[in-house]
């Protein structure tokens, strides 16, 4: 009678066969769609709670259709570039256009070494390399006839080698494509992100005299971000990181296994990234859809092979050696130094200065996602610098996807505060009116360089952009808590005046709205509106400086607003508490605002909405324009709103940028 295998065989074989092979299991028709129901409960369409075959079949034919429909990968500038000696020793390339190297982002697809190929990676993240000036590569690899570690053809380390050998050659041609072989990522998912790691902590495969130049090359990655990959695949070790005490039903052809054989032991170790970790390894983000929830003999393998614990581990290894590690997974610590796995890559790739987080704050957060590299400032002409303020308008919500020449292009003498230095203005993500606004601003200066220092975060009061910020004082008037944001600009320009020659020449100001909630908030607004200013041109250096504030209507247009939204017998109540008839339309509108700051905040939002005091709010900014020197209003009017219904869509952003450009000219026109 045969032997039941050790709990330790049994994972020894789940290791050694299932781990990176198909990951199909030996279970019945009739548990895996249990499994399936469980996962995907809407392909259950007649909702009875059993899912047949049928209507598996049918859900699996919509998510290929909806695939179908994802957006298509951009033709490569090169496909099928043979980098080895072997027929899957292929590549394509993506290379973004530039006039110095570019960096290089790879990408090692899944498919647990026994399928998958180069087309599996999204076209959004090459066209997002791209725009940010990163070159990107798709390769393939020799795939194993049985899984990694079991005894077959092309079994491990042969795809590492080929991972490294594509390395090698893209280093070795890096003239030829205009690549920096100083600046490489590489990211994939599951196989593709344990390939990825085991290149980054390997030590270097570079052989220096031999015969073969590409071979001569480092294999060495710079930045690392896998998805769903394994950190480790030697048997031991995931029993004592797991803790299961039975996996036996899923365990493939669990009936024939055999325990490992002290050569896959080894193999399974060295194949392992988490074994080759020394502290000079790159930085890494790793990323994992699922929960860290406990797994039992009832887990699937899709979950198991991809579970957190593989990140959990390795991070716990790396913060030990005081390395720097970040791990996102569902329901864990959020990732605050970075916005995204792809934000990593950029400003990894991109050379950030190695204060970089110390400008990852609240108030750039957006604007450093607008840069396109580091860029000098020309020497001729004039730097004439803007500071842009204010929240989710300032900040935008336009669709960088969505922008044309020449917005969506380097321009030589437009620059924005970015990542602690002066970058191309390039937004890659989202932009507000800031864009626009800078290269009209360009056109009308056509000798001198513009720039942009920005700060703004949405939702935020004026309170939270004053120069005595602090969280206590926020906190009692309700708003601003995401200060200190005038500390982020200050900083900002101390470090412009040190590296550069600003002359700033106005302050463009789109903020209002979250003061509109409360009343203690609208009314205070213009004298803290007034004293932001005057805290600006002193500590800019520039008495008189300029400042631009769009506002939604003038008083007259807010007037008849109020009146066609109060009934007669609120007008009439209004008038009586004045005591005394206005004299003219102005003082109707203070009568009118008295009034419904008057009622309890009920009362007033049934009347005005959730936004009761935008009224005064608007008329602070009104009232601005006329007695503060150099403060100019101007007035867009109704501009495109996009699909949420709140902020502008991209040609609204657009619009308002041209137009309050517009009334730079005109001031600066005047002065002449």
């Amino acid at each position: 009678m045969r032997k039941e295998p050790t709990m330790k065989e049994w994972w020894m074989c789940f290791v050694c066969i299932a781990l990176v092979a198909t990951m199909a299991s030996a279970q019945t028709r009739e548990e895996k769609l249990a499994v399936w129901l469980k996962k995907f409960p809407q392909a259950d369409t007649n909702k009875d709670g059993t899912l047949t075959a049928e209507e598996a079949k049918a859900f699996l034919n919509k998510l290929r259709q909806r695939r179908k429909q994802t957006k298509e990968l951009p033709p490569p500038t090169h496909t099928n570039v043979v980098y080895g000696p072997h027929p899957r020793n292929v590549l394509d390339l993506w290379l973004a256009t530039s006039d110095k190297p570019t960096p290089l982002l790879v990408n090692i697809h899944g498919g647990g070494f026994r399928g998958g190929d180069k087309s599996i990676i999204s076209g959004s993240v090459i066209e997002t390399m791209l725009k940010e000036g990163i070159s990107v590569a798709s390769i393939n690899y020799r795939l194993t006839e049985k899984g990694l570690l079991t005894e077959g053809k092309n079994m491990y380390p042969a795809p590492m080698h080929d991972g490294a050998r594509a390395l090698q050659f893209l280093r070795y041609n890096a003239s030829k494509y205009n690549l920096d072989k100083t600046k490489i990522a590489a990211t994939g998912g599951s196989a593709g992100g344990l390939m990825l790691m085991w290149l980054g902590f390997h030590p270097d495969l570079a052989q220096p005299d031999h015969e073969d130049p590409v071979l001569r090359e480092s294999s060495r990655l710079q930045v690392l971000a896998p998805f769903l990959g394994q950190t480790c695949v030697h048997g031991p070790t995931l029993l004592e990181w797991f803790g299961v005490e039975s996996l036996k039903r899923n365990i493939q052809s669990s009936s024939e296994a055999k325990p490992p054989t002290d050569k896959q032991l080894a193999l399974s170790l060295d194949a392992s990234p988490i074994t080759h970790l020394t502290s000079d390894d790159p930085p890494i983000y790793l990323f994992y859809n699922g929960p860290n929830e406990p797994v039992d003999e009832q887990t699937s393998w899709a979950k198991w092979v991809h579970h957190p614990v593989m990140g959990i581990k390795l991070k716990e290894a790396m913060d030990e050696l005081g390395m720097e590690c970040h791990l996102e997974y569902k329901d864990g610590p959020p990732v605050t130094e970075y916005e995204s796995q792809q934000d990593f890559i950029i400003q990894k790739l991109k050379s950030l200065p190695k204060d970089a987080k110390k400008w990852n704050t609240t108030g750039f957060k957006q604007a450093n996602t607008m840069g396109g590299g580091e860029a000098a400032i020309p020497k001729h002409g004039k730097f004439r610098v803007f500071v842009l303020m204010g929240q989710s308008n300032m900040q935008g919500a336009g669709r960088a996807k969505e922008l044309k020449a020449p917005y969506n292009e380097k321009h030589d003498r437009i620059r924005i505060w970015a990542n602690g230095r002066w970058e191309y203005f390039v937004p890659s993500q989202r932009f507000g009116p800031g864009v626009s606004f800078a290269h009209q601003l360009a056109e009308f200066w056509p000798d001198d360089t513009i720039g942009i220092i920005k700060v703004a975060v949405g939702g935020t009061g004026i309170c939270g952009f004053e120069k005595n910020w602090s969280f206590e004082r926020a906190e009692l008037t309700f708003d601003g808590k995401k200060g200190p944001l005038y500390e982020d600009l200050m900083n900002a320009v101390a470090e412009a005046k040190r590296i550069s020659q600003p002359e700033f020449c106005g302050f463009f100001w789109k903020q209002g709205a979250a003061d509109g909630t409360r009343k203690v908030l609208a009314n205070a607004y213009y004298d803290r509106f007034k004293q932001l200013i005057s805290d600006l041109r002193t500590d800019l250096g520039t008495p008189d400086l300029p400042t631009f504030v769009p506002v939604y209507m003038k008083d007259e247009e807010l007037l008849k607003a109020l009146l066609s939204r109060m009934n007669e017998k609120d007008v009439l109540k209004a008038k009586r508490s004045a005591g005394t008839p206005p004299e003219n339309d102005g003082e109707l509108l203070k009568i009118l605002l008295s009034y419904i700051n008057d009622l309890d905040l009920a009362e007033a939002r049934k009347l005005r909405g959730r936004r009761p005091y935008i009224a005064t709010v608007i008329m602070a900014q009104n009232r601005a324009g006329r007695e503060i020197p150099n403060v100019i209003t101007l007035y867009p009017g109704k501009l495109p709103i996009g699909a949420d219904g709140i902020h502008y869509s991209s040609e609204g952003y657009i619009k308002l940028g041209k137009i309050t450009a517009s009334a730079v000219e005109e001031f600066y026109e005047a002065k002449e």
